[in-house]
């Protein structure tokens, strides 16, 4: 092999296949967020699931893990934190009103700092927030056919600022048009280069070609 390409590092992609199903693809190791049926064969080295159900016995091509329950815990060199959510408020006022269990995925691949926010149906807490911590890409299933309605969304964006929001769910397009972000060219896959491409000063929201 040419010496140039051993010092050439391979981009990262992220590419969304339909509602919260997306794969990270970095150097060394994939990852498989919410595999669903509608995305066909997808190959990765470890699952993460944000929900409990069918899905989580979809066959993942190369996948030795799955992870399905909140905690600290690391893969290959990835480390991943799963923060216990739920799909509906959790305020006082709403006591008993927490509906299902979902997961918050935060995990770094490359140096980038992910955090994909499943089904979750309320603000997130300072501690959770805290907990988080920097993120630079942030994904979020928002607006109609979800548990976020537009104002949540938005505390949640305005608490993690994130430097990167890739709307997900069953349309995308209209979560960014619920959150008033419109015009927005598809991308048939994000890619990050660097750490340093990504924006500094100003948030930039990504809409996915499903894929």
């Amino acid at each position: 092999s040419h010496p140039f390409h051993a010092t050439m590092r391979p981009d990262m992609e992220i590419t969304w296949h339909g509602d919260t199903c997306f794969t990270v693809k970095g150097k060394e190791k994939q990852v498989v967020i919410d595999p669903n049926k509608e995305a066909g064969h997808l190959k990765g080295n470890m699952v993460l699931l944000s929900s409990s159900g069918e899905n989580g016995n979809i066959e993942v091509e190369g996948s030795s893990k799955k992870f399905d329950w909140p905690g600290e815990y690391e893969m290959g060199g990835i480390p991943i934190m799963a923060f216990l959510a739920w799909t509906k408020s959790k305020s006082k006022e709403e006591a008993g009103e927490k509906g299902d269990n979902t997961l918050i995925f935060r995990f770094e691949v490359d140096g980038i700092k992910i955090c994909h926010l499943g089904e979750v149906g309320h603000v997130l807490t300072s501690d959770m927030v805290n907990e988080i911590g920097d993120v630079d890409v942030l994904m979020i299933k928002a607006g109609k056919d979800s548990n976020l309605d537009t104002k949540k969304a938005t505390e949640i964006i305005e608490a993690i600022e994130p430097r990167i929001v890739i709307a997900m769910g069953l349309n995308p397009e209209s979560v960014l048009k619920d959150l008033g972000v419109d015009k927005i060219e598809k991308q048939e896959k994000f890619v990050i280069k660097v750490v340093a491409d990504l924006p500094e000063a100003q948030m930039q929201y990504v809409l996915l070609a499903k894929v």
